[in-house]
């Protein structure tokens, strides 16, 4: 299975970037393309369902929905995404780093299917991985106040 995995530092403790995360409306704060959940208010916890949109080439608004596997506050957080093209899971480790919080993320995928699968090493270096490095850049950002205020 197709991985990628980033680790940022953030100067905010991991109660505080664990509450941030499991608040999924927030979100679209941090996504680099357009995104929108339905069906989640508040805080995810372990077996949490919800339907977010998102946006991939052919489709501006791709469905998926979304359960959360794991969830141990405040160090880890997972969630799957089952698709026809098969279960794509984003977990996010977070660990105290003196007064604030490394956080990891993986992203782990399925082998794309015919034709793209010859071209996908070309499309992940250029699409999927600038935007999944961008996200996380994103949520530093945001989770230290980049944007002019605290989450």
């Amino acid at each position: 299975m197709p991985m990628l995995r980033k680790t940022i530092a953030v100067d905010r403790p991991p109660e505080e970037v664990f509450d941030y995360l499991t608040r999924v409306e927030h979100h679209r704060e941090w996504s680099p393309k357009a995104w929108r959940v339905e069906g989640r208010p508040g805080p995810l916890t372990g077996g949490a369902r919800f339907t977010s949109y998102g946006r991939i080439p052919g489709d501006k608004d791709h469905c998926n929905e979304v359960e959360v596997t794991e969830c141990t506050p405040p160090s880890r957080i997972a969630w799957a995404a089952t698709e026809k093209e098969g279960r794509f899971v984003s977990t996010f480790v977070l660990t105290p780093d003196g007064s604030g919080t490394k956080v990891q993320r993986t992203f782990e995928y399925p082998h794309p299917r015919g034709f793209i699968r010859a071209i996908f090493p070309l499309i992940s270096a250029t699409i999927v991985k600038p935007n999944f490095n961008k996200g996380l850049d994103m949520l530093q950002q945001r989770l230290e106040g980049g944007n002019g205020r605290k989450p």
